[in-house]
């Protein structure tokens, strides 16, 4: 991999949280304090999951907070959290552990990271992700299995 996906500013392990929508917002707080998304951003993703479902867990123990690019997007851009204590989303019976936020400005910009968290849930990377605490181990992780 020719490329860091993941910095120490886009990272943090280990996060405490009450609830689904806590970790949605410390997961999109991350983009925001990056000049990625609008203060608003995060409430949007929180609502749309209130009003269509929990459409944002991809997979058991992974959530992909993110919304539509008008409703907050700046730039392209993503942030990972681990969670302490797993949540859980309405009408989903397995826990997240890993929250995945990104921000797209188009339907097409943010392709590429749709790839990388393809590829972690495919090669079973959730629990090992999720029980990570250092940046270099995380990208050694990641990068060895999407080169």
């Amino acid at each position: 991999m020719t490329e860091t996906y993941f910095t120490k500013d886009n990272v943090q392990f280990n996060v405490e949280v009450k609830d689904w929508e806590d970790a949605i917002y410390k997961s999109v707080g991350l983009l925001r304090k990056n000049g990625l998304v609008t203060e608003n951003y995060a409430t949007e993703v929180v609502n749309n999951v209130k009003k269509y479902g929990p459409y944002i867990v991809l997979s058991p123990g992974i959530a992909i907070p993110h919304t539509r690019p008008e409703n907050g997007a700046l730039k392209v851009g993503m942030s990972l959290l681990t969670l302490k204590t797993p949540v859980y989303f309405k009408d989903i019976s397995a826990p997240v552990k890993i929250m995945i936020s990104f921000s797209a400005t188009d339907n097409e910009k943010h392709l590429e990271i749709i790839k990388i968290i393809v590829k972690i849930v495919e090669n079973g990377l959730i629990d090992k992700i999720s029980s990570i605490t250092s940046l270099a181990d995380l990208n050694n992780l990641i990068g060895d299995d999407l080169s």
